[in-house]
């Protein structure tokens, strides 16, 4: 039992070392850029519709904040 615990050892140990070995060495050809392009676009929408509510928010903040400044300063001239 020995001996066949030892060959599948090192059968798995083959097949981990040489599969990337092989799998470096086949022609892949040419790779579908439209795909690769199409996910790039996704992914960016998804960040963008992710970002932008944040964005308006920090847009709105900031002319409360300003309208307020302006309120003070004008209480403060009067």
């Amino acid at each position: 039992m020995s001996g066949l615990r030892k060959l599948i050892v090192a059968t798995v140990a083959f097949s981990c070392i040489v599969t990337p070995a092989i799998a470096a060495t086949l022609d892949r050809g040419k790779p579908s850029n439209f795909v690769v392009w199409a996910f790039l676009t996704l992914c960016a929408l998804i960040v963008v519709a992710q970002v932008f509510p944040l964005i308006s928010k920090i847009m709105e903040e900031t002319e409360l904040t300003a309208e307020k400044a302006r309120a003070k300063r004008q209480q403060e001239s009067l």
